[in-house]
């Protein structure tokens, strides 16, 4: 049997989806406040034939479409959405104190 994870107990997001995409958008103005590590990101940016180009467009002048959502790690996450290079990239993403993970690109 798998690893269980406890999952943090339901609450109110902190911030409205139009604060989270504002810090989203101000944070994503450093490169350096970025991250990439995850495997399962790196394999769907290639899959969808995706930069981190298109990434950074979406993060920093997307509108916010989904969340906030709490993850089972106890971060808040959010969905952008931009029309990009000629298609809508969608980009999840963990908002952390003073950077962001990128979860995945759709």
């Amino acid at each position: 049997m798998g690893e269980v994870h406890n999952f943090p107990k339901l609450q109110e997001p902190p911030r409205p989806l139009e604060e989270f995409t504002k810090i989203v958008k101000e944070l994503s103005k450093d490169s350096s406040k970025v991250f990439f590590d995850a495997p399962h990101n790196q394999q769907r940016m290639r899959e969808r034939k995706v930069t981190i180009r298109q990434v950074f467009d979406v993060l920093r002048f997307g509108e916010g479409i989904d969340g906030p959502t709490l993850d089972r790690y106890g971060d808040w996450r959010i969905k952008l959405a931009r029309y990009t290079a000629g298609r809508t990239v969608q980009v999840v993403v963990v908002i952390k104190k003073d950077y962001l993970e990128v979860v995945t690109v759709i």
